[in-house]
């Protein structure tokens, strides 16, 4: 299956929501901008940023305002940052972090390039053994920090290890935390600081949020943006949710760009993030 098939697969539950709606603007031949503004918010892209989306169409007094609709919510998302060699992942408890982690494994070995993975869970032995588990699976080395240790300490000497300094890329595992525990982000803002003082200028934070809890994903990204502010956004559980607009939603306010989607639960269906794919998929077929 073709990556575009396979995105279109993941967004098909938003899509169907969204389908009969849109039936009604092309059968009325209207120009429908407030039945356009229900579109957006049937696929949880929120008020705000639907109300400003509808406005700047309305601006371009477009011909096709489907078509302008497709190109603003792409511009949207069109966002890039800098992709740097060491990557931490960070994100609540379930959201799908630590699977997101060794997905991205398989992507990287599959293409041929060297990586090393640190966990820094050093409180929980079932993470330890899930991260173990993907690390074995992907064929890729691994540090994991002695139990009860000190997070930002197992990733200290992660980075320092010598396995470390012969690969392209370094994946960082830290334990899921809830974004209201104030002691926990502050111990995940520890693990960064070491992180740049070993590695200043290689590091990356990619946040992973499940895109099945909608508009609420919006409360997790202002919590960690706060802590350790993300450059990368990986959105997981496409495929079982109607509310792929939140990635609309998320690049609108924080203009953070989404890196990696995840739309099934196979070795490949972690995908690099197109705008123009995801919006193509996201909207209703035959318009």
């Amino acid at each position: 299956m073709s990556i575009i098939a396979k995105i279109s697969k993941g967004l098909s539950k938003t899509r169907e929501k969204m389908a009969q709606a849109f039936q009604t603007v092309f059968e009325s031949g209207s120009r429908d901008y407030e039945l356009l503004e229900e579109l957006l918010l049937l696929a949880d892209v929120g008020p705000a940023v639907a109300g400003e989306i509808i406005s700047r169409v309305k601006e371009k007094k477009p011909k096709d305002i489907i078509t302008a609709l497709k190109d603003e919510v792409v511009q949207i998302l069109s966002l890039e940052s800098a992709d740097k060699p060491v990557k931490i992942f960070v994100g609540i408890n379930g959201s799908g972090k630590t699977t997101s982690l060794g997905k991205l494994c398989h992507r990287y070995v599959s293409e041929g390039k060297a990586l090393f993975v640190i966990g820094t869970d050093t409180f929980r032995a079932a993470a330890d053994m899930q991260l173990e588990e993907w690390c074995l699976r992907t064929g890729v080395p691994y540090y994991i920090g002695k139990p009860g240790s000190d997070p930002a300490a197992a990733i200290f000497d992660g980075l320092n290890s010598t396995a470390a300094k012969n690969v392209n890329i370094i994946l960082c595992d830290t334990a899921g935390r809830l974004h209201s525990n104030k002691n926990l982000m502050e111990e995940l803002n520890k693990i960064l600081r070491v992180s740049n003082k070993v590695r200043p200028d290689q590091v990356e934070v990619l946040l992973v949020l499940d895109a099945a809890i909608g508009q609420n994903a919006m409360e997790q990204m202002d919590i960690f943006q706060q802590a350790v502010q993300p450059s990368g956004i990986i959105l997981t559980k496409l495929d079982g949710t109607a509310r792929g607009g939140v990635a609309i939603a998320l690049a609108a306010k924080y203009h953070i760009p989404i890196k990696y989607i995840g739309v099934g639960e196979g070795l490949e269906d972690l995908l690099p993030f197109s705008p123009q794919d995801y919006v193509d998929s996201l909207f209703p077929e035959d318009m």
